[in-house]
């Protein structure tokens, strides 16, 4: 658990990743993401960036490409938009929160089909 200013900037650094992504005119993020978490290192050098993305394992992984090669960009509109000195190397990857919570239903409704 980090501390309640590096949650903070967190969701600030969520936030405006949305609002930067959403105005990039790459092709292949012409799908329906999200961002649901932001995970930043202590010292700030580097976050990991949870994404869901809703479609193929192929559109997910274009996707997750994308972000990761326009990195760059993202992490000089970020120092701008934030006005932070330094901002952190990101690294995007999939989001498996959902694809778990829809295994965890699968178990439930198993279980009480069994029971019945």
């Amino acid at each position: 658990m980090g501390s309640a200013k590096n949650e903070r900037l967190n969701e600030d650094i969520k936030k405006e990743l949305i609002s930067i992504v959403s105005d990039m005119k790459d092709p292949r993020l012409d799908c329906f993401w999200t961002i649901m978490r932001v995970e930043t290192a202590p010292d700030l050098t580097n976050a990991k960036v949870h994404v869901s993305v809703l479609g193929s394992e192929e559109v997910t992984k274009d996707c997750i490409k994308a972000l990761n090669k326009a990195q760059g960009h993202i992490r000089g509109e970020l120092s701008k938009r934030l006005h932070i000195r330094r901002s952190p190397e990101f690294v995007f990857v999939k989001d498996e929160g959902a694809a778990y919570a829809r295994h965890i239903e699968d178990i439930l409704r198993e279980i009480k089909k069994n029971d019945n």
